[in-house]
């Protein structure tokens, strides 16, 4: 039971830490050095774009760890250099749950059922980073 649970919490923090990346556009083959940029102003080599990204992660992921992540995913696509276009952050809600429990004693008088429930909903921070991918000409 306790490996059981060790494995349960294990698995959670993975899921926790991890960045959803979401990318369109062309591929390339991979590179090693990718330049980051946060205005498309600041590229001063001609370029075309590639694509585009969008990464989403709980709040507790750092935009860091976020960045890191992009840069990877960068690298494999074959990207040159990459524009971060800006930090989201929002409160994702999950469906109302409700549950319910029957209880029913024997009294002297006969039986008596007692019905109780609770009703439950969550929200969760996330955030999101939005970038483009550019190859250089």
């Amino acid at each position: 039971m306790k490996r059981i649970v060790m494995f349960a919490a294990a698995a959670l923090l993975l899921a926790a830490g991890c960045t959803k990346i979401d990318y369109v556009g062309k591929q390339f083959a991979p590179t090693t050095d990718v330049a980051v940029f946060f205005s498309l102003d600041d590229v001063k080599r001609e370029y075309e774009v590639m694509g585009h990204l969008t990464a989403t992660a709980d709040d507790m992921v750092s935009a860091e760890k976020m960045q890191e992540d992009i840069l990877k995913k960068a690298r494999e696509k074959g990207a040159d250099a990459v524009v971060i276009l800006g930090l989201d952050r929002y409160a994702t809600s999950s469906p109302a749950s409700w549950s319910e429990t029957t209880e029913t004693k024997k009294t002297e008088s006969g039986t008596k059922t007692t019905k109780s429930g609770t009703t439950s909903a969550g929200t969760e921070e996330k955030k999101e980073i939005r970038a483009t991918f550019l190859k250089y000409r």
